[in-house]
């Protein structure tokens, strides 16, 4: 069941970055962005996607857990995630060639995009519990 879970929440994602890599090498093609901004932005969405797969693996492990593992895994999860995104930008800038402004560009809306899915995701894993509780009250 679990399993369901995290593919049903990484489709819309995937979907994204596939949409977004085959668009740049389209473009590439037919000579509208160089090779340099493709891996711009080529990196800008394996660090985005790898952000948001770290982040489906630390949710489907803590829901339905106590709120204090919740927390502990999502909130400390989130630093140690923006500590590692801000490593990886931090290395892609200073030891591969590529355009600095369009990686962080294309970073900062991946990132952006994702943390509003991720947002609705814990949205929805905190919303269902609640109806279904709010059902059983008005039952007794």
């Amino acid at each position: 069941m679990k399993r369901k879970k995290v593919i049903r929440n990484l489709k819309i994602p995937s979907l994204l970055i596939i949409l977004i890599v085959v668009g740049v090498y389209f473009l590439e093609n037919i000579n509208q962005i160089s090779s340099i901004t493709r891996d711009s932005v080529l990196y800008a969405c394996i660090i985005s996607f790898a952000n948001f797969v770290v982040f489906i693996a630390l949710v489907e492990f803590s829901h339905q857990k106590s709120n204090k593992t919740f927390l502990i895994y999502n909130l400390g999860g989130m630093g140690i995630r923006v500590i590692l995104m801000l490593l990886m930008v931090f290395l892609v800038i200073k030891f591969l060639k590529i355009d600095e402004f369009k990686f962080i560009f294309a970073f900062f809306l991946l990132y952006v995009l994702f943390l509003v899915y991720e947002i609705n995701i814990i949205r929805l894993k905190v919303e269902k519990p609640l109806k279904a509780s709010k059902n059983t009250e008005n039952v007794v």
